[in-house]
């Protein structure tokens, strides 16, 4: 497969980054916002003890299988969703304005992650699938697949086995 074409940089030579929404930066970091939300306003209406008790109830639920193996696929999805964009960034999937594909959701299910991504006006599918080696470098996966399981035509879902801690089958 050949490389997307190389676009016309203009007169100056450099591309210019373009503006971030602030939407879409909340949306991107939801998760972490909203964990950092939560114990700011825990803090405010119990003070050190709000953080605290929440610390205390994290570390006691590491102690039930199910709890750690739950938190275990929320925390590889909230990875996986960073080193998505990773990956996108170094395949060089932009669309025409220079923003990244729209990775919206990744969800853990064992050692294999669905992230949904939403293309943008530019970006097309040739595009997408070349990136899938780049998203599995990023990603420290074994393999990506991409899936078409919508009507919608911008709609694209990854599929990544991503071994437990880089140990397949562990």
């Amino acid at each position: 497969m050949s490389p997307p074409p190389e676009r016309d940089l203009g007169r100056s030579g450099y591309r210019t980054r373009p503006r971030r929404n602030p939407g879409t930066v909340a949306a991107r970091w939801s998760r972490e916002l909203g964990a950092l939300g939560s114990l700011g306003f825990l803090y405010s209406q119990y003070g050190w003890a709000g953080p605290a008790a929440v610390a205390a109830a994290a570390a006691l639920g590491c102690v039930s299988p199910a709890y750690r193996r739950h938190l275990g696929g929320e925390l590889l999805g909230l990875v996986v969703l960073h080193r998505v964009r990773v990956g996108f960034s170094r395949a060089g999937v932009v669309s025409g304005s220079g923003n990244l594909p729209l990775v919206v959701d990744a969800r853990a299910h064992g050692e294999v992650v669905v992230v949904t991504v939403f293309r943008r006006h530019g970006v097309s599918m040739h595009q997408i699938e070349a990136a899938a080696p780049a998203i599995a470098e990023a990603c420290a996966a074994v393999g990506v697949r991409v899936e078409y399981d919508s009507p919608r035509p911008d709609r694209v879902l990854f599929v990544v086995v991503r071994p437990r801690w880089g140990w397949p089958g562990r």
